[in-house]
């Protein structure tokens, strides 16, 4: 009996030791990176981003549009090297070029789609411009996303090879950013797991 009792108390002070470690090698590196962050997973953001995003470009004209490029998503870090050297902190980004036909302007275009948000209560601000762009930014007390639509009009006397003053066709760049989470790191299953 006396045996018995000892096996189980030694059991039970091995299995709770490994029960910590356990917890502890599992602790996200993230934990040790200050801020308040969503409870919420990358996994979690990645399809409601992706929608969005679809939705805002589904909002377009269609008989503006020429063709839909360079749909791309990715974990983004949210801070600094030095902040977050694993990039622990991430968010994930969706985002979608939309090339527009003819003559037709992207200026009122990209207000008129911010506008159809703003009517369903999201707030847009201007993220300036020139006469060849146009940038706002949209956000919602009932999503922990923003989004940013950009209009990018081709320049013919550009000399600098930015996206806004390199292209050569009107585009529409609608650009949706998850909120900033906790995640296992940049190299982890849970993020690279995402981005296939």
């Amino acid at each position: 009996m006396v045996k018995d009792d000892l096996t189980r108390t030694l059991v039970g002070i091995t299995l709770g030791a490994l029960t910590i470690l356990g917890l502890a090698a599992c602790a996200s590196p993230s934990a040790t990176v200050a801020g308040d962050y969503p409870d919420v997973t990358l996994a979690k953001t990645k399809s409601p981003a992706q929608l969005l995003r679809n939705e805002a470009a589904a909002r377009l004209p269609a008989d503006v549009i020429d063709e839909i490029i360079e749909s791309q998503d990715a974990s983004v870090a949210c801070l600094s090297e030095d902040e977050d050297p694993e990039g622990t902190i991430r968010s994930w980004h969706s985002t979608v070029d939309v090339l527009i036909l003819g003559e037709a302007e992207v200026a009122p275009l990209v207000k008129d789609l911010v506008a159809s948000f703003e009517e369903q209560g999201w707030t847009g601000r201007d993220l300036g411009g020139n006469a060849s762009t146009v940038k706002k930014l949209l956000e919602s007390d009932g999503s922990l996303a923003d989004m940013q639509i950009s209009g990018f009009t081709p320049d013919e006397n550009a000399t600098s090879v930015s996206l806004e003053e390199s292209v050569d066709q009107r585009t529409v760049q609608i650009e949706v950013h998850g909120p900033c989470v906790r995640t296992a790191g940049a190299t982890s299953e849970e993020v690279t797991s995402l981005q296939k």
